[in-house]
């Protein structure tokens, strides 16, 4: 398939998409314009089995509790593990360490969201329910206490990581992470700096979707259960600022 072939297969999966979700969007809008979707004004979209938000909390506590606990019991398998392996090119022991490293973000990211989740809810301006006071102070404290361990396990995850590759330690201490980013990124040959530059351009398409549905969701959200239009505003102001700083990157190409 030569590049004008391309190009028109590009042109019309691009027209069908459009077309696609401009009938999607008209469909959308006439039920609700015409009012055959109603939502009853006491709705709350709220499960919980005996305090306010409790399943949600819960969720986020087991899933942090789990990543915490395969990442310790993964460092301390790690250590008994060969270093090489000459029919791979990664040992059991580096295909390990990668995981828990992917694994000790993963758990911050989730034990973060639960922390701030528990402060904006138990210090929030909305009055709590009396019976609840008790459940959001033990749920707060336990939040706090979880992002303590992860950033311990990290750290360990980390520590583990430099004695395996000393040539390419990481020092992400708080003040020194955009200096250590830069360090370790001069350190990388040819293929592994291809390979960053090919997850980034990957994580940056998959954060557009992400933040387009996003917006698309709190929509509807606003559409089916009351006007919502702060997540709104911040998703629209994260995609901005996502596009401005790739676009400046870009920019400096042509400087």
């Amino acid at each position: 398939m030569n590049t004008s072939q391309v190009k028109k297969t590009a042109r019309v999966r691009g027209i069908s998409k459009l077309l696609l979700y401009m009938i999607i969007g008209g469909t959308i809008g006439y039920i609700f314009a015409s009012g055959s979707v109603k939502v009853p004004e006491d709705f709350q979209l709220n499960i919980k089995l005996v305090y306010e938000y409790d399943l949600l909390f819960g969720f986020i506590a087991l899933v942090s509790l789990l990543l915490a606990v395969w990442n310790a019991t993964g460092l301390l398998r790690v250590g008994s593990m060969p270093r090489e392996d000459e029919d791979f090119v990664l040992s059991p022991a580096e295909k390990l360490l990668g995981n828990l490293m992917k694994t000790s973000s993963y758990n911050v990211i989730i034990s973060l969201m639960w922390t701030f989740l528990s402060l904006a809810y138990a210090l929030g301006a909305q009055e709590q329910p009396a019976e609840d006071k008790t459940f959001m102070l033990v749920n707060m404290i336990t939040a706090v206490v979880f992002i303590l361990v992860t950033f311990l396990l990290q750290h360990h995850t980390l520590v583990k990581y430099n004695k395996y590759y000393p040539e390419r330690t990481l020092d992400l201490r708080v003040g020194n992470t955009r200096e250590a980013q830069r360090e370790f990124f001069a350190k990388l040959d040819e293929a592994e700096r291809w390979t960053v530059y090919r997850s980034s351009f990957a994580a940056f398409k998959a954060t557009n979707s992400t933040l387009i549905g996003g917006i698309v969701l709190f929509t509807l959200y606003s559409l089916f259960f009351g006007f919502a239009p702060l997540p709104i505003i911040v998703l629209a102001l994260i995609l901005l600022i996502q596009q401005g700083a790739y676009y400046r990157e870009a920019g400096k190409l042509s400087k």
